[in-house]
């Protein structure tokens, strides 16, 4: 059954991921993550296009994130509850890449909970 702590719990955990991924902190990150973490960026447009998995594929995500961008910052503009698993975040992206050029963009994540882990990231 869902209760309103489970909801905000899920609410606050996506909310600390951005926190740790603006912050760099890679092992915040990891912490929240599940021992079969999966990130699925399979619909991006731009860099790091692919599924990564495990902690290690979370770790090489983030370093190829962070090497191609001078900054980014993912600003949450809506998170969304969504069942007993999952929180829809609206983001916009303010970055800059390496030589100084300027990018923003708008997306949406799916975050899925299980136990209380994160067990994936994936991008529409």
């Amino acid at each position: 059954m869902k209760t309103p702590q489970a909801t905000e719990a899920r609410v606050q955990a996506t909310l600390s991921v951005l926190d740790a991924f603006n912050r760099r902190d890679v092992e915040a990150m990891t912490a929240v993550a599940a021992d079969d973490f999966e990130i699925d960026w399979s619909r991006s447009l731009g860099p790091m296009q692919g599924v990564f998995r495990g902690r290690e594929g979370l770790e090489e995500y983030l370093r190829e994130q962070w090497e191609v961008f001078d900054e980014f910052h993912v600003e949450a503009l809506e998170l969304a509850p969504c069942g007993e698993r999952h929180v829809l975040v609206t983001t916009r992206v303010h970055a800059t890449g390496r030589g100084g050029v300027p990018v923003s963009a708008t997306s949406c994540h799916l975050y899925t909970f299980e136990n209380g882990h994160l067990a994936r990231v994936t991008l529409y």
